[in-house]
């Protein structure tokens, strides 16, 4: 029988899957499942579970079952696959199934135990987990086989990691909580604080997208944001400019920076000349946020470049060390 290989792209976000049986990401969806209360099943998963978020019955659980980059919930997340396999009729794919999964540079041993008994849960013969700062690097197309030195930052919702690599490995690695969702999060305590408007999770994504910038505003947009009076307790509205989110989002940008910063200290000096020409590789969803290209630049003076698929770029990664396995078989 055939081996089949399965990547996952298992997010705090979202969550990629890649077969061989297509060649191609079969599965891009956002990392939750809603439960039936008594008799602990799926009701449903991905996009449909998440606009059930903050208007679930009293019957129904909705769960995001991994937290900062790692799985907080196994039994959730051995769920919330099974249900996407099931879906995606790969039942039978799974059958002796080589997994390839990527993990956070930070992860513990403990960790990483809990993503491989997902795999097994999920019936893998065989699995192999890689780091994500690699994954994304080969995913954004870098040589990184080469003796010269790249630079990565690859923010996804949870975990930001920042990698030195050459050679084909990891010279130097540090990660970092805050990213995609941080940043969301530090609007909803935002406007806690300054208007006493309580808003979810979507609301606050939807202003990072609709008016987020590291980049100082140079026309100050305007944007009518509803919640909760937490004073009063009833439906309230407040305006919100472009000026007050971006004040709230600059001390992260510049935690960020702070972590490149420590990892360039710590590179060899030949290859912090590598990277002074080669500049900074942007992925990951966090890398979208608008502004956050140029203020790197100005903040570090080296150049800096978005890969072409930033969501992409792990599972693209992951994909092509799958096909380089098989390749190596034939």
């Amino acid at each position: 029988m055939k081996r089949h290989n399965i990547c996952i792209d298992l997010g705090t976000a979202n969550t990629l899957i890649w077969t061989d049986i297509s060649s191609s990401v079969v599965f891009n969806e956002p990392t939750v499942l809603t439960i039936d209360r008594k008799t602990k099943t799926v009701l449903e998963i991905g996009y449909l579970a998440g606009k059930m978020a903050g208007k679930t019955p009293y019957n129904v659980d909705i769960v995001f079952p991994l937290h900062d980059g790692v799985i907080a919930d196994l039994d959730a997340v051995i769920m919330f696959l099974k249900q996407a396999i099931k879906n995606l009729h790969l039942g039978k794919a799974l059958k002796n199934a080589c997994f390839y999964l990527a993990t956070p540079s930070d992860v513990t041993p403990v960790e990483q135990h809990a993503l491989v008994d997902l795999a097994v849960g999920l019936g893998a013969k065989k699995i192999i987990i890689e780091s994500e700062a690699r994954m994304a690097a080969i995913g954004s197309g870098i040589d990184i086989y080469s003796p010269q030195g790249s630079l990565i930052m690859d923010i996804g919702g949870g975990t930001t990691d920042v990698a030195i690599i050459a050679l084909g490995e990891i010279v130097k690695t540090k990660a970092h909580h805050v990213a995609g969702n941080a940043f969301s999060s530090a609007i909803r305590k935002y406007l806690r604080t300054k208007y006493k408007l309580l808003i979810g999770d979507k609301t606050a994504e939807y202003i990072k997208m609709k008016i987020g910038s590291v980049t100082e505003p140079s026309n100050n947009s305007l944007l009518e944001v509803s919640g909760r009076d937490l004073l009063t307790g009833l439906p309230h509205s407040v305006i919100i400019s472009s000026s007050d989110i971006y004040n709230c989002l600059i001390p992260l940008a510049d935690s960020l920076v702070e972590l490149i910063i420590e990892t360039l200290e710590e590179t060899p000096p030949e290859l912090s000349t590598d990277i002074s020409t080669n500049g900074l590789i942007l992925s990951g969803g966090g890398s979208l946020l608008k502004g956050l290209r140029e203020y790197l630049k100005e903040r570090l003076h080296i150049p800096v470049h978005l890969t072409p698929f930033p969501l992409e770029s792990v599972i693209r990664g992951l994909a092509e060390i799958a096909t380089m396995s098989n390749n190596k078989k034939d």
